[in-house]
């Protein structure tokens, strides 16, 4: 189990899309949760994913209310391997500035 002290320090290495696109990959995410201990990117990629999908449907839905399902889910499988890695990224951006403060006081 990695300490709170490395977990900041892992933050810090994460300056490039790597992490963020990986992503995309099932359980990456927690991987990355547990080794930097933090759970932000992996909330900003699912609860925003959901945001993003919800408005999507109802968009579409208000459009034009016949439009076919099998194209709605596969725009929207779509949607959401674009979106993830751009909201992971956010999530790892806001964590690593959060565990450079904590660095900082100690």
């Amino acid at each position: 189990m990695t300490t709170k002290l490395e977990g900041f320090q892992n933050r810090q290495k994460d300056v490039a899309w790597g992490y963020a696109i990986a992503h995309i990959v099932p359980f990456v995410g927690i991987y990355y949760a547990i080794t930097r201990r933090t759970i932000t990117p992996l909330l900003f990629a699912f609860l925003g994913n959901i945001a993003i999908g919800f408005t999507y449907g109802a968009i579409v839905a208000i459009i034009n209310p016949n439009y076919d399902e099998k194209k709605l889910e596969s725009s929207g499988t779509l949607i959401g391997l674009v979106t993830t890695p751009i909201l992971a990224k956010k999530g790892i951006e806001k964590a690593r500035k959060e565990g450079q403060k904590r660095l900082e006081n100690i």
